[in-house]
């Protein structure tokens, strides 16, 4: 295996094992073994299959169809274990998105941002700031 190749097999181990994935997958199994919630998540993974059907035909969501998503959104956001789910996904995904930012950095030789060092000069799209 190359160098390489081991080095992306390592990061993976370390995703893995990082607290964000952890804290990701314990809200999602709380998620799903709630009935409440996993009936709004089943529901809104029916819904938006059948509307994006809809979509791929050309065809525009009816007002009452949009509504429909709308208040299906609503109802999740108001149920704490979805909720917690979402947020818990997007730490997820942010440490994804950062490790994407440093690999590209390394690889365009640009300087690598962090949270102590962030600014103009060093890169535009960092998350690492919170700017």
């Amino acid at each position: 295996m190359s160098a390489i190749l081991q080095k992306a097999r390592e990061l993976g181990e370390e995703i893995s094992r990082s607290a964000e994935l952890q804290e990701m997958l314990a809200a999602q199994q709380a998620m799903l073994g709630s009935p409440e919630a996993a009936a709004l998540i089943e529901e809104f993974n029916r819904k938006q299959k059948y509307y994006m059907t809809i979509q791929r035909q050309g065809l525009e969501l009816t007002d009452s169809q949009k509504q429909d998503i709308a208040d299906l959104e609503e109802r999740m956001l108001d149920n704490e274990l979805v909720l917690g789910f979402f947020r818990a996904q997007q730490n997820f995904e942010k440490i994804l998105e950062e490790i994407n930012n440093i690999i590209s950095q390394a690889i365009s030789g640009q300087a690598a941002c962090s949270a102590d060092s962030c600014s103009d000069e060093c890169c535009s799209s960092c998350s690492g700031c919170g700017v």
